[in-house]
C-alpha cells in the first residue's frame, strides 16, 4: 500500500442485527482493503442468530454488543473505541468494491472535503425493483446533502465536532447528519468511484414497502423540526390528491364521472416524481417501474404520517378529557 493511503488511517465501524447471512463477506471485504493501522469495529444489536460466532472468527476485529439500541447509537459508540483519523461507517450487508480505500485517500488528499462517500451499487444478477430504486448513482464527483451511512467517511474532528449521529432517530440518521454537517459548514462530497455494493435490497414490492414504511418514521422528525423536504412536501400533495379521491368516488360510483379521474388523481404524484427522476438521473427506461415503486413509496409515507396524525389528535382529546376530569 502507497504512503498516500497510509496517510489515511481509518476506522471501519459495522453496525449488525442477525446479519450472519452477508456479515462474513461484508468483513472479508474491508479487510481487503485495510492498511497496516486500520481497525475493525463490530458492533452488535444483540443478534440471536448466528453472527457473533461468525465475527468472533476474526482475530483483528473489536466486538461490541449494546442490545436493542438505534442504529445511530451503535454507530457512536464504535467511533468511541476508534482512534483512527478516518470514521468509515459501513453497514453488514455491503461489500466494499476493489480500490476503495485508495478511492478514499485520494478524494480526503482535498483538506477541505470532510465527508465523502456514494450511494450504493447493486448486485449482478440485480432485481427489478434493484435496477430501478437504485439508479440514482451520479456518474461524477458532486456536492451531497447527505450519503448513506452504509458508505460513508468523515473525518473525526469534524464528526465529533457536530455531536455524531442523532441517537433518538430510529432510522434515516445519515440524513440527519448531513444536514447537520452542511448546517455548520462542511463539505460533503459524493464520490461515485468509493464504491459498495449493497446485498440486503428489497426484490419483492411486500419488502419494498415494508421497508419503505420503516424509512417513513423520519418524515415525522423532519416536520416537527419544520424542515419540510421534497418528499414530505409531495407526500403531503398526494394525501390531498387521495383525499379528493374520495370526495369524488360516489359520483364515479354513481356513473357521474369517469373513473379516469379516480385513477388520474392516484397517480399524478407518483408520475411526476417517476418522469422527473427518470430526467434526472437519464434513466427513462425504468418509468414503469418507477411509477409502481412511487405509488407503494407515497403510500408508506402517507400512511405512516396520518397514523402520527391520529395519535397526535387522539392523545390530545385524552389529555384534554384527564383535564376535565381533574376540575
Amino acid at each position: 500500500m502507497d504512503n498516500k493511503q497510509l496517510n489515511h488511517r481509518i476506522s471501519f465501524i459495522i453496525p449488525v442485527l442477525n446479519g450472519e447471512k452477508f456479515i462474513a463477506d461484508c468483513i472479508d471485504h474491508i479487510l481487503a482493503e485495510m492498511g497496516d493501522d486500520d481497525e475493525l469495529i463490530v458492533v452488535d444489536n444483540g443478534s440471536t442468530d448466528g453472527t457473533m460466532d461468525i465475527v468472533r472468527r476474526y482475530s483483528r476485529v473489536t466486538v461490541m454488543q449494546f442490545p436493542h439500541s438505534t442504529i445511530a447509537y451503535l454507530r457512536n459508540r464504535g467511533t468511541e473505541v476508534g482512534s483512527r483519523e478516518l470514521l468509515a461507517f459501513i453497514d453488514s450487508d455491503c461489500i466494499l468494491c476493489e480500490g476503495w480505500r485508495r478511492a478514499v485517500a485520494s478524494v480526503l488528499e482535498d483538506d477541505t472535503i470532510h465527508a465523502t462517500g456514494s450511494k450504493y451499487d447493486i448486485p449482478e444478477p440485480a432485481h427489478w425493483i434493484e435496477r430501478a430504486w437504485y439508479s440514482k448513482r451520479t456518474r461524477e464527483m458532486a456536492p451531497a446533502k447527505y450519503i448513506n451511512s452504509g458508505n460513508l467517511v468523515v473525518r473525526r474532528e469534524v464528526f465529533e465536532a457536530i455531536g455524531g449521529f442523532d441517537e433518538s432517530l430510529v432510522t434515516d440518521e445519515d440524513y440527519d447528519i448531513g444536514r447537520r454537517l452542511n448546517q455548520s459548514g462542511f463539505r460533503i462530497i459524493e464520490a461515485p468511484q468509493i464504491r459498495v455494493i449493497h446485498l440486503g435490497n428489497p426484490k419483492s414490492l411486500r419488502n419494498f414497502y415494508r421497508k419503505e414504511k420503516w424509512h417513513a418514521t423520519s418524515s415525522l422528525n423532519a416536520l416537527t423540526r419544520g424542515d419540510i423536504d421534497k418528499p414530505t412536501m409531495m407526500t403531503m400533495v398526494f394525501l390531498l390528491c387521495c383525499l379528493i379521491a374520495l370526495l369524488i368516488l360516489p359520483s364515479i360510483i354513481a356513473g357521474k364521472l369517469s373513473p379516469v379521474r379516480l385513477v388520474a388523481l392516484l397517480l399524478f404524484v407518483p408520475l411526476v416524481t417517476a418522469f422527473y427522476r427518470a430526467v434526472q438521473y437519464r434513466a427513462f427506461v425504468h418509468i414503469p417501474a418507477f411509477i409502481v415503486l412511487y405509488f407503494l413509496f407515497y403510500i408508506a409515507r402517507g400512511g405512516t404520517f396520518l397514523q402520527y396524525m391520529y395519535r397526535l389528535i387522539m392523545g390530545r382529546i385524552y389529555l384534554g378529557k384527564s383535564r376535565e376530569q381533574s376540575r
